[in-house]
Formats: structure tokens, C-alpha cells, sequence
């Protein structure tokens, strides 16, 4: 064509060739067609929220581990984003505790631990270990034994986090979700931290975190206004805290060393302490029978007519107390209807030292 103008199959032909160059939306892969998880928070960031609930949870198992009696230690976390489907396939076999948070942060955070590994937990805490089958499934019991033990984690996990954003964070109680239920978050993209656990005995397992994208990033931004408030008051223009100026500045006085003239003492000789001040000091005096250890399933078990076994031999000296510490051995003995103690050995003032611990 001469007059530059384009024929209906010149057209034809340009609008095919450009149909040839577009992607069909099937072929955008799965990993980026979900969400924008990079744009939203960056690798160092997911790390940064990794290591504030590692050293969170590192704080919670420090209870756990008085409850079993028994050493607890943590592995190196490891964080990924993944959608709510593919989380809960993850923690489909797995016992979930979650606790719904309120306050300076607000979301719900569940902790996820494999079931044969908290039956274990739970048989450890009720004292049945070498009975409990892991693969039967948790009973009721079993259940509220693992609410008890495990919760106080995620209560002790969100005041740590509380301190560490600076804000008040309020926990709302923890619900257990057995194997196979669904789980309470509900977000478009989900962090998944898991973290390895072993507990001294044979329990080598790992737990899951896990806690909505927009939470993980109010970790963080609320974490670095903390730190930038505890700087005092920011930085400047460049990026560098601002320097205070130093010596007198103008409209001030000039700034000199306070000199005191010396002090001397006319006593002679150290100062006698003065005991009948203390005399009118009262103390409670306490006589212990005995002790005992007993798992909470015995206890609970104590009714009555129950007989407790304590560890000290029958005619062996009690232990007199006085304000918690051992000050006296004694024997029991009846005056008029009243039980009392014959003192038989005061312990030593050496002894006394031995036995004190620090309060």
C-alpha cells in the first residue's frame, strides 16, 4: 500500500503476533501468583522475628522444664511463609495449643507439637512414661495435662514478647486443638517458625509457630521504635545519633568539683552491735515432721484415710525451724493434751551458714 494506511489482514496478522508474546495467567508460578511476601517483609526481617520468638519460647521452656524436672534445650529456629492450606497440612497430625493476643498486638499464635511426642509430655507430668502409648491418640486427661504444662509457655512467650515491642500485650486462655482440627488463623499468608527441642529422656522432637504475616511485621516495626525510644529521641538527617555538646554552654555558669572537707570519726575501735534491740523481734518457729515427693496424679489421688510415706525414719529427730531455717533438732513429746518438742541438738553456727540459701 502506497498511501501507508494497513489492510484488514495486515491488522489480522499484527493482533495475532501480539497474542503470541502475552503469557497465559497458568503459567505465573505458584510461589509469586499467591502473595507478596517479599514486598511485605524482607529475608532479614523474617530472621529478625525468628530470634524474637526463639529466645521468647527459650524463656517459656524454663517452666516446662521445672514441671517435668527434667533439662529442656532449643535448636536454631528456622522461619518460611506459607499459605493458610499448606500450614495446616503441615500441623494436620499435631496437637495445637493457641492463645489469642490482644493489646499492643492482636492475632492468634499457635503452637503446634506432634502428637506421640505430647502424649509423651503428658505421660511424664501424670507419671505413667512406661505405660503411655504415643500412637493411641490424647484422652481427656492427657489433653488437660498438656493445657497445664504447655500453656504457661505461650503466656510466659507473650510477655516476653510484650517487653520486647514495649507495648502491653494481653493473652487471652490457651485452647488445645487435637490432631486434625482446624486451626483459628485465618490470614493470606502465615509465618511458620520451627524451632528443634529435645527433653532429657528420649524426647527429640521440633514444635511449629505460628503467627499471621501483618503480626510478624508489628513485631518488627514496633521492636525498632523501641529501640530507637530507648536511644533517646532518635537520630539525624544522616543517620547518626546526635552528639550533646560538651562544657558550659552559653547563659550557663560555669560548672566546678563540690569539695567536702574530710570526716573524722572521734569513736575508737569498731562498733558493738547492740543485740537487745532485736529481743522484741518476733520469728515464726516451725517443726517439720517430714518431706516428701509425690507426682500430681497422687496427690490428687489423696483422700481420706491416705497414708504418705515421709523420707525420715521412725524415731528420728525433727527439725526446728525458725523463719525457714534449720536452727535445732528435737523429739515430739505430749504435754497436757498439747503435742511439743524436746530440743536435743542446736546446730552450729558453722552449720547454719552451710545449710543458708540466698533468698
Amino acid at each position: 500500500m502506497v498511501d501507508g494506511s494497513l489492510s484488514q489482514e495486515e491488522i489480522d496478522a499484527l493482533l495475532q503476533g501480539a497474542d503470541d508474546f502475552s503469557a497465559p495467567a497458568a503459567e505465573v508460578p505458584s510461589d509469586l501468583a499467591g502473595g507478596a511476601l517479599a514486598q511485605d517483609m524482607s529475608p532479614t526481617e523474617r530472621e529478625q522475628v525468628a530470634d524474637i520468638l526463639s529466645q521468647a519460647m527459650n524463656a517459656g521452656t524454663q517452666g516446662l522444664g521445672m514441671i517435668l524436672s527434667r533439662n529442656i534445650k532449643l535448636g536454631q529456629a528456622y522461619i518460611e511463609s506459607k499459605d493458610q492450606a499448606s500450614v495446616e497440612r503441615d500441623v494436620q497430625a499435631m496437637v495445637g495449643l493457641t492463645q489469642t493476643l490482644s493489646g499492643g498486638l492482636s492475632g492468634v499464635i499457635g503452637l503446634y507439637i506432634p502428637a506421640p511426642d505430647a502424649a509423651r509430655i503428658a505421660a511424664i507430668v501424670m507419671g505413667n512414661e512406661d505405660t503411655v502409648n504415643p500412637d493411641a491418640g490424647l484422652d481427656s486427661a492427657q489433653s488437660a495435662t498438656i493445657k497445664e504444662s504447655l500453656g504457661p509457655m505461650l503466656f510466659t512467650m507473650a510477655s516476653q514478647i510484650s517487653a520486647r515491642v514495649g507495648t502491653p500485650v494481653t493473652p487471652m486462655p490457651v485452647e488445645v486443638r487435637a490432631p486434625g482440627e482446624a486451626m483459628p488463623l485465618r490470614d493470606a499468608t502465615i509465618l511458620k517458625v520451627q524451632i528443634p527441642f529435645t527433653v532429657e529422656g528420649g524426647i527429640d522432637s521440633r514444635m511449629s509457630l505460628v503467627l499471621p504475616m501483618a503480626m510478624g511485621a508489628e513485631i518488627i516495626n514496633k521492636t525498632r521504635m523501641q529501640a530507637q525510644g530507648a536511644a533517646g529521641g532518635g537520630m539525624d538527617a544522616s543517620g547518626m545519633m546526635p552528639q550533646q555538646p560538651s562544657g558550659p554552654q552559653p547563659g550557663q555558669a560555669g560548672i566546678k568539683d563540690v569539695s567536702f572537707p574530710s570526716l573524722h570519726s572521734s569513736m575508737s575501735g569498731p562498733v558493738q552491735p547492740n543485740m537487745n534491740l532485736l529481743m522484741d523481734v518476733q520469728m515464726t518457729l516451725t517443726v517439720e515432721l517430714g518431706r516428701t515427693k509425690m507426682y500430681i496424679k497422687e496427690i490428687l489421688g489423696l483422700g481420706e484415710g491416705s497414708i504418705i510415706e515421709l523420707e525420715k525414719l521412725a524415731g528420728e529427730p525433727v527439725d526446728l525451724l525458725a523463719s525457714g531455717k534449720l536452727i535445732a533438732k528435737g523429739e515430739v513429746v505430749v504435754i497436757d493434751e498439747n503435742f511439743g518438742v524436746r530440743v536435743t541438738d542446736i546446730v552450729s553456727p558453722i552449720d547454719r551458714l552451710k545449710n543458708a540459701r540466698p533468698e
